[in-house]
């Protein structure tokens, strides 16, 4: 059973059937539905959240773009909050062919159409939904006139092996992030990464019965990846070995036994009372009480399965990017982040890629917010609505 969710009567909710799903999206700044269907229809604007987020992390954003002149739209993705119609099968039976790259396109494109827009005057994506924002941009060009991607950078598309048509032995394959001898490695320090660990089958049943409980679970998860937390010094890796690796904190290279919420239960043994005052002034006990009550009522199995797909061995079920190997995005782009946000660093590498023109050939824009960490949505919503409509409005 649902419950209301504390929204400004500025932001309205409801559910969109398409042929893949039936989305849950909140909105705000939608055209009357009195309105004339012919009249010029204002433009679009998409938020896509990210792990373990729901379209209500965008509730800060989603007036302040709207008052601009903008339809805004955020939704709750595929294995998230009330959005329907996925495979919700246990981890064993699930089809995660369901949940690629290309199928999360498709639920944005088709909700697109849903909603009458024939254009998107941006995509805005944090964390995970910043890959699907991405992967938006690269395959929809004529559909997404600009991205702005927040605390997971673009890496590019895959690269395949190039020049290899003397040596038919060679089995083409997509390179696997981190590699095997990475993971044997980062075991001998004692230390595991968290989306391998987020692809075991333990992972979902670990989170929904945290020893803390979920309240205190989730409250420490946004606490210890905010700008609050006094352990955030990111710094930037040179490289996906190990010992680069390791020097990330617990809850993105993890203590080798331990499961998320013990992770955070270690790291929240630093935490000062001044700090979480902060981390409550973003994020209320009322706001919290959202992810608590909906991750109790879902779960988590069909968020992970998003990691399930990027890590499956032998890149399984990322094969189909391969049609878009070596591939920019070539609208304009922007990336926004906390500066005390290590997920910009968590791919070696890509943040540079992204200003230099590797993968990005019209990057317009890179703002790190000081005394800010993972969530910027939700602790700096301000400076990201003025990335988003500089860049907007520079179109």
């Amino acid at each position: 059973m649902t419950f209301p969710l504390p929204l400004p009567p500025t932001i309205t909710t409801r559910f969109i059937p398409t042929p893949s799903l039936t989305t849950h999206i909140l909105e705000s700044g939608a055209p009357s539905p009195t309105s004339d269907p012919n009249s010029p229809r204002k433009p679009l604007i998409l938020l896509l959240h990210g792990f373990p987020e729901l379209a209500f992390s965008w509730r800060k954003v989603l007036p302040a773009l709207a008052s601009t002149g903008y339809h805004v739209v955020a939704p709750d993705a595929r294995g998230f909050g009330r959005t329907t119609g996925w495979d919700t099968r246990p981890f064993d039976t699930v089809d995660l062919t369901t949940f690629t790259g290309t199928s999360l396109v498709r639920d944005v494109v088709l909700l697109v159409h849903a909603l009458g827009h024939t254009s998107v005057e941006c995509v805005v994506g944090h964390d995970a939904g910043a890959v699907t924002a991405a992967l938006c941009a690269v395959t929809r060009p004529d559909l997404f006139r600009s991205v702005v991607l927040l605390s997971h950078p673009f890496n590019g598309t895959p690269r395949v092996p190039f020049n290899t048509s003397p040596y038919p032995s060679l089995s083409p394959s997509l390179e696997k992030e981190g590699g095997d001898t990475v993971h044997e490695d980062l075991l001998a320090l004692g230390r595991k990464h968290y989306k391998w660990y987020y692809s075991t089958e333990p992972a979902s049943k670990e989170m929904e019965n945290p020893a803390q409980g979920m309240h205190d679970f989730l409250r420490g998860y946004f606490h210890v990846k905010s700008g609050a937390w006094e352990g955030n010094r990111p710094e930037m890796l040179s490289g996906w070995t190990a010992a680069e690796l390791a020097r990330m904190p617990y809850y993105y290279v993890m203590p080798a036994e331990a499961s998320m919420p013990e992770a955070v239960e270690l790291l929240m043994r630093e935490a000062s009372e001044a700090g979480m005052e902060r981390c409550r002034e973003w994020l209320s006990e009322e706001e919290l009480g959202v992810y608590v009550e909906e991750y109790k009522r879902t779960g988590f199995q069909g968020a992970l399965n998003w990691y399930r797909v990027r890590t499956a061995e032998g890149g399984k079920y990322i094969w189909d990017w391969e049609v878009y190997a070596g591939r920019k995005i070539d609208i304009p782009c922007a990336f926004v982040s906390g500066k005390q946000d290590w997920g910009i660093y968590q791919e070696p590498g890509a943040l540079e890629k992204m200003r230099d023109g590797t993968v990005c050939s019209d990057f317009r824009e890179l703002r790190l917010v000081d005394g800010v960490g993972h969530w910027a949505p939700q602790e700096s919503p301000e400076v990201v609505v003025e990335v988003v409509l500089g860049l907007v409005k520079g179109l």
